[in-house]
């Protein structure tokens, strides 16, 4: 999101459609904290910059991906600061939107276990990392197949040595549930209306169904569709999609707490 400096000295901010001028330096750092907390990217710039990149895709793309390793950075030191002293890790597997860029910084960081196609071991539970998605009409950075899912969950699976204390964190959630419930979207990436209501779809993978129902492990953790929030049962596999809403400012999680081979609670968390 582009702030170019104007020759009076003032700001102009482009959000939506909609321009903003900003006349002080306190303005600009107010925008900045308030759009940054929505999830855009603002960056402050000339005016003559402004006019170089406007029309240029490329020049547009290597900047976003310039901010976004720099925020996951700056996110990493934050996290750094927020957890010293707690022993609680920050355990972390790549989205389907998630830039290549950003695995040097994670894997560099000594703040973030970053993982994707790996089991890890926490506290005597076996992790099992799986990142990406399924196909987006956005054609993202890390989207697969359900016949190339098959093959990463059969890999991985081979992997484990107790399904009864393994944990599925795995970004796409399971087909045809509340978990994966998106609204369906039309060639031009509008949303599809039916006698006034939006149209539903489901987004998830059905490999990652089968391989839950045939292997049964403990918990499945997930994201990816941000209208997917809340918890079901796959047989006595428990999973969770926490959902999204950043673009409002909030951070929704899930608190889960396991004894043993079972999830004995799970409460959806918003702030």
């Amino acid at each position: 999101m582009p702030i170019a400096k104007q020759s009076d000295g003032s700001y102009l901010a482009a959000q939506s459609g909609e321009t903003t001028r900003l006349s002080s330096k306190e303005e600009v750092e107010e925008y900045s904290r308030r759009v940054t907390n929505m999830g855009f990217y603002p960056t402050v710039m000339s005016e003559d910059d402004f006019q170089e990149i406007k029309n240029d895709p490329d020049k547009q793309h290597q900047l976003f991906k310039k901010l976004v390793v720099e925020r996951v950075a700056e996110w990493s030191e934050i996290s750094g600061e927020k957890l010293k002293g707690t022993g609680i890790p920050l355990i972390s597997a790549p989205g389907n939107d998630d830039f290549f860029e950003i695995d040097d910084v994670l894997n560099n960081s000594p703040h973030v276990q970053y993982h994707d196609m790996e089991i890890t071991e926490l506290e005597g539970y076996e992790v099992l990392h799986c990142g990406g998605s399924t196909k987006t009409p956005w054609d993202t950075e890390r989207e697969y197949t359900e016949e190339e899912y098959q093959s990463k969950f059969e890999q991985l699976n081979a992997k484990v040595k107790d399904m009864n204390r393994c944990i599925y964190n795995v970004h796409v959630p399971p087909y045809g549930t509340v978990l994966d419930s998106c609204p369906k979207l039309d060639e031009n990436l509008k949303v599809v209306f039916d006698m006034g209501n939006p149209v539903s779809m489901h987004a998830g993978s059905k490999a990652l169904n089968d391989s839950i129902e045939k292997h049964q492990p403990l918990l499945g953790i997930h994201g990816h569709i941000h209208e997917g929030r809340g918890k079901i049962n796959i047989g006595r596999t428990v999973c969770v999609n926490p959902g999204s809403v950043y673009p409002e400012g909030i951070l929704q999680g899930a608190l889960i707490k396991i004894k043993g081979d079972k999830v004995t609670a799970v409460n959806m968390t918003q702030g």
